[in-house]
């Protein structure tokens, strides 16, 4: 019961952010918005969460040096925010209610 309590707040807190990231941005203007999305699904998907940072700053990276448009789709805008908490909120997902319940049965059994 407490496993399920706490994947629906982990699940409402991830909704949470890419709702209100949708509902602050405005497109006609300068946002930081972007920021908030990142910062809170870094929190939310620590530690794993800093492996996606990192390969999208890898993204830029490549941009950068091979002058092309990698991530032109996916700049600051809904498209963009979808397609990173996306990946924020899989890793997280996985990370927390997959890969972390199978390595506790795991070490149950080997106690």
């Amino acid at each position: 019961m407490l496993i399920k309590l706490l994947k629906i707040i982990w699940v409402l807190s991830s909704v949470a952010v890419i709702a209100l990231t949708f509902l602050r941005y405005d497109p006609n203007s300068v946002s930081d918005i972007g920021i908030f999305l990142v910062y809170g699904m870094l929190f939310l998907a620590f530690p794993l969460s800093l492996v996606v940072a990192g390969l999208f700053a890898l993204a830029v990276l490549l941009q950068e040096q091979l002058r092309m448009p990698i991530l032109d789709l996916i700049s600051s805008n809904y498209v963009g925010f979808s397609v990173m908490w996306l990946a924020f909120f899989a890793v997280g997902y996985l990370q927390w209610f997959v890969l972390l319940p199978w390595l506790w049965r795991k070490w149950k059994r080997r106690l």
